[in-house]
């Protein structure tokens, strides 16, 4: 006796596609009314800090949108402060960026290995401020403003909000990474994380 067959009532598909196209839909949306209350894109602006800004929303690289729900989650929480988009114009909130980049980098040779470490990424989730770090005798070097990550090496996904309470000591970076406020991608991630940590802890 041949087994029975499931046979699809007409229009079946087609919903099926209308469902998952609905889904696909409110996660798009999820994400961009996330982005809104990060402060990451306005109403009349949703392309970055300036009409030339390098990189752009940063929301869709992988591991970025679970950084900023966790950041979303520490500023309900009250660890962050809140999201104020409006409190400075985005000129000054990029060269506060900037500014805070070049406090990382000097904490970082602080927790420099002796021996170096291979060049990696740091992505300021939310506006998509990317720079470049690399080892060189006179220690660590950094470029900033650049046009995404190095090819092949770690990427740092973070915020500005949580780098400015690693820098003030607000926060540790065993616990951003706790968080998910701090996350590491690539395939050896294992000594920029030291460097973090120590870098970060030594200025303490």
């Amino acid at each position: 006796m041949a087994p029975a067959r499931h046979v699809m009532e007409p229009g079946t598909v087609s919903r099926n596609a209308a469902f998952h196209a609905h889904c696909q839909w409110r996660w798009l949306v999820i994400g961009f009314l996330l982005a809104l209350e990060l402060g990451v894109v306005s109403p009349v602006q949703a392309c970055g800090l300036e009409p030339t800004y390098k990189g752009g929303l940063t929301i869709s690289y992988p591991g970025a949108l679970a950084v900023a729900v966790a950041v979303a989650d520490s500023r309900r929480s009250g660890l962050l402060p809140p999201a104020d988009p409006g409190a400075v114009s985005s000129e000054v909130l990029l060269q506060q960026m900037l500014a805070d980049l070049r406090r990382l980098e000097s904490r970082l040779n602080a927790g420099l290995a002796r021996d170096g470490m291979a060049p990696f990424s740091v992505v300021l989730v939310g506006p998509g401020l990317w720079s470049h770090y690399h080892s060189t005798p006179d220690g660590i070097r950094a470029e900033y403003h650049t046009d995404g990550p190095l090819s092949g090496h770690t990427v740092v996904l973070t915020h500005h909000a949580v780098l400015r309470a690693l820098l003030k000591g607000n926060l540790s970076t065993e616990q951003a990474l706790e968080l998910g406020l701090i996350a590491y991608s690539g395939s050896d991630t294992a000594p920029i994380r030291s460097t973090f940590d120590t870098g970060f802890r030594s200025s303490s």
